[in-house]
This record gives structure tokens, sequence and C-alpha cells, in this order.
């Protein structure tokens, strides 16, 4: 009888051990998988962060680009005889003393 007994404790130690094995290998693998998930998820976002970077930063130079037309348009019309030949050319304005002449075109038939 003992050694049935002893073979039951042999066998019960096994199957006990097997499930420790096991629920200590699950761990490991579960903490491994969220581990890389992380990470994976992680260099995703550095991903899309570095391609808003990209973008942002070409958004940058042609706002400097247009600024640079911007101060050049400004420092043209600081100039008192650019803006007299604007306010003519655009707005028709004349000085006094001067007279107004328009061309008038005659369609033939």
């Amino acid at each position: 009888m003992r050694g049935w007994v002893k073979a039951k404790s042999l066998l019960q130690r096994i199957a006990t051990d097997r499930r420790r094995r096991l629920v200590v290998g699950g761990s490991i693998v579960l903490v491994l998988l969220t581990i890389a998930a992380v990470f994976l998820s992680r260099q995703l976002a550095i991903g899309g962060l570095r391609r808003e970077l990209a973008s942002l930063q070409a958004q940058q130079g042609q706002a400097a680009a247009r600024q640079k037309e911007l101060r050049v348009d400004v420092a043209s019309t600081s100039d008192p005889k650019t803006l007299e030949d604007e306010a003519r050319r655009r707005l028709g304005l004349i000085r006094s003393g001067e007279e107004k002449v328009f061309f008038v075109e005659e369609n033939s038939p």
C-alpha cells in the first residue's frame, strides 16, 4: 500500500510542477507580448510624429518665403514714387492740372 501512496504523491507533485511551469511560462509570454505591443505602438507614434514634423518644417519654409515676399512688397510700397505709380495704375488717380485720357477702340463691321 505504501508503494501506491508514494506513487500517487509523486504523480501529484509532477502535475503540480507542470501547472506551475505552464503558469510561469504563460506569464512570461504574456509579459513579452505586452512589451512588444508597447514597443510597436511607440514606434508607430514616433513615425507619425516624424511625418508631422517634416510637414511642419515644409510649411515653415513656405511661410518664410511668403514673409520674404511680403517684406519686399512693404519695402517697395514705402517709396512715394512707387505709391504714386500704383495709385495711378490701380485707381486711375491723376494729379491736379492733369487730364485723364481714355482710348476707345472702334470696331469695324
